[in-house]
């Protein structure tokens, strides 16, 4: 299962992509919320770094490097350990929002990955990156998939 939807409107831009993975919602958990490796299975980041705590809970602020887009600081604004988290860019007046979701399926794990943009400079931004942005969400969601999957086959033999 893979689904994607971009959805754009004058107050906000929301991109959803959705995956299924084999692996186990543990080893999903584990790649995922570690952030400070995903340039080992996605090629959107070229670089994150904890600025301060490396552990990840509500207030972790993390500096994302990502092929031509700008460094960017991400705050953790929710966090559900092995369910959830979400992390947030704020601009004056609003904010980019990722959000990062595993659900257990039938001895699987699908993983729901959104990105909205919230007021009218981050709407404004979104709006201008909206191609790069749903591109972006797109590839993470898939690598993520084929990563694990793998990573789940590796381990079972």
């Amino acid at each position: 299962m893979n689904q994607s939807r971009c959805k754009r409107n004058p107050m906000t831009m929301r991109v959803v992509e959705r995956v299924v993975t084999s692996a186990k919602p543990e080893l999903v958990w584990q790649v995922l919320s570690d952030v400070e490796h995903w340039r080992d299975w996605t090629p959107t980041v070229l670089e994150i770094k904890s600025l301060g705590n490396a552990s990840m809970k509500v207030g972790a602020r993390y500096r994302v490097v990502q092929p031509k887009l700008r460094p960017a600081i991400y705050e953790v604004t929710e966090y559900v350990p092995h369910q959830r988290f979400t992390w947030a860019q704020k601009l004056p007046g609003g904010a980019l929002v990722a959000d990062h979701r595993i659900t257990p399926r039938d001895g699987a794990t699908e993983v729901e990955l959104y990105f909205t943009s919230r007021g009218l400079l981050a709407n404004t931004v979104a709006s201008l990156f909206s191609r790069k942005i749903a591109q972006y969400v797109a590839t993470e969601a898939k690598s993520l998939k084929t990563y694990c999957d793998a990573l789940s086959h590796r381990r079972a033999s």
